[in-house]
This record gives C-alpha cells, sequence and structure tokens, in this order.
C-alpha cells in the first residue's frame, strides 16, 4: 500500500484463521486497495482464508480442454462441472469452491516462471489468481478516473463495482465461477 499498489495479489492460504491478515486486508481496502485472494487447492473442499473473509475477493480456478498436451497431468483436473456455454471449459477439480468464490480464471496448466531461472507448467488458484489481478489491472487502467480518486474505502468500492460489472458468467453455478471472468 505504501507503494500505491491498487491491486494485491494473495496466493497463499490454508485452513487457519490469521487475524493479522484479516486486519491487514481491511486496511488495505480502507485505503483504496484490493486484495485477490487463491480459494485453495483442497479438491472442491471449503474456500480457505483469506479468500474466505469478504474483505478479499476470493479467486477459484478453471480450465480449458485442448490447452495443455493430451496425456499429461493437467487431464486429471478436467473435472464435471462443463460450461453449459462451452464444453471445452471446466471447473478445475483442484479448485476449492463455495458461496465466497468472487471470480474465477485460469488455472489450469499455466506457464510460469521457476526457481532458478527458466519456466515450468503449474496449476493451481495460486495461479488463477495472479490471471484475475493481471485482467483486474487492465480493466482498471481503462478507468484513471477510479484510480484517480482518494485513495480511502469509497474507491475500493468503485473498483469493486467496476471489477463485478465487467465480470461474464460461463455458465456455471456460482460456488464454482462466482461472477465469472474478467474480460
Amino acid at each position: 500500500m505504501a507503494d500505491g499498489c491498487d491491486l494485491l495479489n494473495l496466493s497463499f492460504g490454508g485452513e487457519v484463521r490469521d487475524e493479522a491478515v484479516r486486519e491487514a486486508i481491511k486496511d488495505a481496502f480502507d485505503k483504496g486497495t484490493l486484495c485477490l485472494a487463491a480459494s485453495g487447492n483442497d479438491r472442491r473442499g471449503s474456500v480457505s482464508y483469506p479468500a474466505r473473509w469478504p474483505e478479499a475477493l476470493a479467486v477459484a480456478a478453471v480450465g480449458r480442454l485442448g490447452s495443455f498436451p493430451a496425456g499429461s497431468s493437467e487431464e486429471l483436473d478436467a473435472q464435471a462441472p462443463f460450461s453449459p456455454l462451452d464444453a471445452s471449459l471446466f471447473a478445475a477439480g483442484f479448485s476449492n469452491i463455495g458461496n465466497e468464490i468472487d471470480l474465477a480464471g485460469p488455472g489450469v496448466g499455466i506457464v510460469s516462471t521457476v526457481p532458478g531461472g527458466g519456466y515450468g507448467v503449474m496449476s493451481g488458484t495460486s495461479m488463477a489468481c495472479p490471471a484475475v489481478a493481471g485482467a483486474a489491472a487492465a480493466l482498471l487502467a481503462r478507468h484513471p478516473e477510479v484510480l484517480a480518486m482518494p485513495r480511502d474505502s469509497r474507491r475500493a468500492i468503485e473498483m469493486l463495482r467496476l471489477l463485478n460489472t465487467a465480470a461474464r458468467s460461463m455458465g456455471f453455478a456460482r460456488e464454482y465461477e462466482g461472477l465469472g471472468l474478467l474480460p
């Protein structure tokens, strides 16, 4: 927040409530910053903390058939439900789900940097969350009037309104996708 971040990606979580983390997320919101948090990878378990708290935006993972090689381990994540709007889209089998989910992002077979240099393929809500944060940043960049607002909760609420309005359903039940994907 001291650096003027508009969005914070929280690609961590677990079952334990950490009130210090919750207070930090609340403080960020009160200072005009949104925290996006990975929902967790407990194979459709309950949404993990800190994503479970209403002060954070909980991000679930989705995947697309054909976006990873046939016979790869990512095929194991392609589980029902599949989207009624696009049969190649699926809710990732590892993704935690629940009423707390706000948005979803691509999280299966994502090419990312790895320690020591180079690239590797990873899957998880910790991949979906930064993808959603990037899409949110691109969306907010088209709204300088919002970014110019004073850094307080009204600014965070307006950013949240923009994200929620832009999200598009993939046809899944809300517990799998929240409001859907950002464009």
